[in-house]
Formats: C-alpha cells, sequence, structure tokens
C-alpha cells in the first residue's frame, strides 16, 4: 500500500502495476472517510479502506446483490495486520475495523 500512496513508475513489474490499480481508489478516499482504525499509518488506512472498496465492488454483481438481499449470501471485509499478527474485520454498525476475538468470530459465523 505504501507504493499506492506513494506511485512510482513500474515498468519493469507490470503486473504489479496492474494489481495496484485496484487499490487506487482507496487510495483517492483516504482523507474523506473516517472508517478506518485510528491511529493507524496511512498505508494501513489505505489497506483497510481497500477491503471495502473491494466489498463495494462485489456489490456491483447482480447475482450477489440478490443473494445477500435473500440472506443467502454474508460479505464480510476482513484485514490482516501483518506487524501484530492480529486478524480484523469490519463492522458496519460501527464503521470500524475489530479484532476478530473468539466473541467476534462466534457472531460472524452466527454461532452468537
Amino acid at each position: 500500500m505504501k507504493a499506492v500512496l506513494a506511485p512510482a513508475p513500474l515498468d519493469d513489474a507490470p503486473n504489479l502495476a496492474a494489481w495496484l490499480h485496484h487499490a487506487r481508489p482507496a487510495a483517492a478516499r483516504l482523507a474523506q472517510e473516517a472508517v478506518t482504525s485510528a491511529g493507524l499509518a496511512p498505508y494501513d488506512r489505505v489497506s483497510q479502506l481497500n477491503v471495502l472498496v473491494q466489498l463495494e465492488h462485489l456489490m456491483t454483481y447482480p447475482d450477489v446483490r440478490t443473494a445477500v438481499a435473500r440472506g443467502a449470501l454474508r460479505l464480510s471485509g476482513w484485514w490482516f495486520d501483518i506487524a501484530s499478527g492480529d486478524m480484523y474485520a469490519y463492522r458496519p454498525a460501527s464503521h470500524t475495523f475489530a479484532v476478530i476475538d473468539r466473541r467476534l468470530a462466534e457472531q460472524l459465523i452466527g454461532r452468537d
């Protein structure tokens, strides 16, 4: 995500450049959105925003939208913090990412 925030020519890595292209909308939203975890470095915030952008992208598919509306499919956005080893899940009600502990894991799989 650092490369998304400080773009440099990637002429020798076209596949990487193409992959990073998908995170550009998240970088563009960085200054406008407060849904990411406070206190994170900008590249981690972009990474979290990218999770949300990709969820939005999935919802552009009619079959996905229909399945979600019927309750046959639930989408969940997860973010992995490499530095700490913690896994986070996006919580739409609070517009935050929360560490996935046992309680949250049970909620995510519908056992609460």
